[in-house]
């Protein structure tokens, strides 16, 4: 059932739990301070009476039944008006001497038994008829001369106190304190509820707002000023959320768009020549030109199609790759050397320098890059250079790929390897890829647990590729 309350409920309770249990601690504390300290004046009561019976003894007793009488009539009147007090005088052979304010039978404590000689001075306290009672027994020498072993020489002296007015106003504090405990108990669940409902005021806004939430209103975002400190890092994890799902929303909706027309361009163009072939009869060879012309169309179409899976893939965390020791450096020369016809035909000079070795799936490295390489011939003007330069430390490998040409605005860098983007208006005209490469080159080096980074001036526009040691 528990699993099941509100979080304002379980505050609550929590906070009512806790209040009545100081209080309850308290109030323990207190009923025991007060029964020690009435507990000690009655003692210091009892002892003030003893004494003060042990003196009139001294002085008022002859020794004989008469005196014992007279004694009796005295105690009494130096008893009077200390209600509660109690006196029994008993000699060695349990014959009662005197008494105050009750008879023999009537005394209260006579069903105990009577202490012995040998156990004195005796302190007790016990509860009788409900009544709580206090005593003190000494055993008290007639004639101090005498010797103290001499037993026919003394009697005892019995004092009892009847607490029953300290025990009354014990009882009235509890009922008072239980009737107190009944406030602090609804006066602390009342607060509980309201301090819990304003403190959760944040959560509820948090729940306000994922409410408001939709795909066309990304844009809200909960405020710090008013919530608790507690708070702040959820509320912040919470618009950081928002943040990077407008974010994606956003480059969603641009991918979506720009696939569109990627997908339009080549449909349309195998649309209107397979329609412009069949305008009017043609012969075969007219004919094997349109479907060559429609495979090119076709293919290009199939390797984008093929790309998107591939970044689908790493997005998802599905790429299988076949880890294996590799030097760089030789990957990277026969790259050149597979490259080295495309940048002699465009007057442009392929350069590696420096060595190293890492851990990871041939094919995906030689992929990555080949977008890389292809990229940097593209835009090298005639008569330029591509270095590839490799370095590595006790952090990692690093690899560069710098080529001369236009500058890349810093605006644009870390949208350069969002898939369709292009910055050929700011570069040379060419346009002949998919406008995935460097997605898929980013893919690629995240799966092998590594960064890349683009850093483009008037001199030069530089790709750095790093790798964690294994």
């Amino acid at each position: 059932m528990g699993s099941y309350l509100s979080l304002t409920t379980r505050l609550s309770l929590t906070f009512s739990i806790a209040m009545l249990a100081v209080w309850g601690l308290v109030s323990v504390v207190l009923m025991q301070s007060l029964e020690h300290h009435f507990a000690q004046q009655d003692e210091t009561d009892l002892k003030s009476k003893i004494i003060l019976t042990k003196k009139f003894i001294s002085t008022q007793l002859q020794g004989d039944k008469q005196s014992w009488l007279e004694l009796e009539a005295g105690l009494n009147n130096m008893l009077s008006g200390h209600d509660g007090f109690y006196l029994l005088i008993k000699d060695r052979h349990g014959q009662v001497l005197a008494s105050t304010n009750v008879t023999y039978d009537q005394q209260p404590g006579m069903s105990r038994i009577f202490p012995s000689f040998t156990s004195l001075p005796l302190q007790e306290s016990w509860t009788e008829d409900g009544i709580r009672y206090r005593s003190i027994t000494e055993q008290v020498f007639l004639d101090p001369s005498m010797s103290r072993t001499d037993t026919a020489n003394s009697v005892l002296v019995r004092m009892v106190i009847d607490s029953s007015y300290h025990q009354h106003f014990i009882d009235e504090l509890k009922i008072g304190l239980v009737w107190f405990t009944g406030g602090i108990a609804l006066i602390s669940v009342l607060l509980g509820w309201f301090a819990s409902r304003t403190g959760l005021k944040p959560l509820r806004s948090l729940a306000s707002l994922s409410a408001r939430v939709t795909a066309n209103k990304l844009d809200h975002r909960l405020s710090l000023a008013n919530a608790p400190s507690e708070l702040h890092a959820p509320i912040q994890a919470f618009n950081d959320m928002l943040d990077r799902l407008e974010d994606s929303f956003q480059r969603l909706t641009a991918f979506s768009s720009d696939i569109a027309h990627e997908l339009r361009t080549p449909v349309n163009s195998l649309m209107m020549q397979t329609q412009v072939a069949l305008a009017q009869p043609r012969n075969a060879e007219e004919y094997k030109e349109v479907l060559y012309a429609n495979l090119e169309t076709a293919e290009r179409q199939a390797r984008m199609i093929g790309e998107m899976l591939f970044l689908a893939k790493s997005e998802q965390g599905q790429l299988t790759m076949q880890r294996e020791p590799l030097a760089l450096n030789d990957e990277l020369d026969e790259l050149i050397e597979f490259f080295e016809p495309l940048a002699s035909e465009q007057q442009v000079r392929l350069h590696r320098q420096g060595q190293a070795s890492l851990l990871g799936d041939k094919a995906m490295l030689q992929r990555a890059f080949s977008n890389l390489l292809t990229n940097a011939i593209r835009y090298t003007a005639a008569e330029g250079e591509v270095r590839m330069t490799i370095s590595s430390n006790n952090q990692g490998t690093t690899v560069t790929v710098a080529n001369p040409g236009a500058a890349i605005p810093p605006e644009e860098w870390p949208h350069l390897f969002d898939r369709f983007y292009r910055v050929d208006h700011a570069r040379q005209p060419i346009t002949e890829g998919t406008g995935l490469g460097l997605a898929i080159t980013q893919a690629i080096i995240i799966a092998h647990h590594g960064t890349i980074a683009v850093h483009s001036d008037a001199q030069e526009t530089c790709f750095s590729v790093w790798f964690p040691c294994e």
